[in-house]
């Protein structure tokens, strides 16, 4: 799946599940900050990047063996 990704759109995916906030994880992808909210609205809309985002997400919870039935 990633190879269908660039670097930065890579990036945005892992930047995002930090804080959830489009904004914030195109700008810490590189992308202008002053176009940050529009870049990351439209990555948010991608197919591929919105799959991306959620296998990265199963990836974690794998991970880290924690869901909201342990809380």
């Amino acid at each position: 799946m990633t190879g269908t990704l660039t670097a930065k759109q890579e990036r945005f995916c892992q930047e995002y599940l930090v804080d959830l906030n489009a904004t914030h994880a195109a700008a810490r992808a590189g992308y202008s900050v002053r176009t940050a909210k529009q870049a990351g609205a439209e990555n948010l809309s991608k197919p591929v990047l919105m799959a991306r985002i959620e296998q990265l997400k199963a990836e974690r919870l794998e991970r880290i063996q924690f869901d909201a039935d342990y809380v």
